[in-house]
C-alpha cells in the first residue's frame, strides 16, 4: 500500500510560524529541535513519511541525510532547499499516494504543483499539527477512560 510522504521546508516553515521564529531568535537550533519534534509526532499519527529539509543558509554544518526514526529523514543540503525538493518531488512522484511539499514560497510552490505534488501552505500546516494534537489526545483519553471501565 502506498503512503503520502510529508516534504517540508524547514527554514520556511521556521519564520512562517510565530512560535518558532520567537524561538529562533533566541536559538536557530532549537527551534529547529521543536519542529523536529513536532513534525516527528505529526507523521506518525497521520501515517505520513516525512522529510525535513533545510538548506546550509543558517547552518555550518555540513551536507548530511540521517534518519531520526524510519519514515522520518532530516536533511541539510549545500544547495537551496528549494532545488533539493524540487528533485525530490520527481523522484518520488508515483512511489507514494501523495506527495506533499510544505512551503509558503509561491514560485517554489508553482515547481511543485508543475511536478506533481501538492502544496500545504506553512500556516496550514501548524493549523494541521494542532487539530492532529487535540485529536491524539482524544483518542488517549477515550482509551484511557475505555481501559479504566474494563478493569472495574
Amino acid at each position: 500500500m502506498l503512503k503520502d510522504i510529508l516534504i517540508v521546508d524547514g527554514y520556511n516553515v521556521i519564520f512562517a510560524w510565530q512560535s518558532l521564529k520567537n524561538l529562533a531568535n533566541e536559538s536557530l537550533e532549537h527551534a529547529r529541535m521543536e519542529l523536529r519534534n513536532q513534525l516527528l509526532n505529526y507523521g506518525k499519527f497521520k501515517g505520513y513519511e516525512v522529510i525535513l529539509v533545510f538548506d546550509g543558509k543558517y547552518t555550518k554544518s555540513i551536507a548530511s541525510i540521517e534518519e531520526i526514526t524510519k519514515g522520518f529523514i532530516e536533511v541539510y543540503t549545500d544547495e537551496t532547499s528549494d532545488s533539493f525538493i524540487e528533485r525530490e518531488v520527481f523522484l518520488r512522484k508515483g512511489k507514494y499516494t501523495n506527495v506533499y511539499v510544505v512551503t509558503s514560497d509561491g514560485a517554489e510552490q508553482n515547481q511543485i504543483l508543475g511536478f506533481g505534488g501538492l502544496r500545504i501552505p506553512a500556516r496550514e500546516l501548524q493549523n494541521d499539527v494542532r487539530l492532529a494534537k487535540q485529536e491524539e489526545r482524544l483518542q488517549y483519553t477515550h482509551k484511557h477512560h475505555r481501559d479504566q471501565m474494563v478493569l472495574r
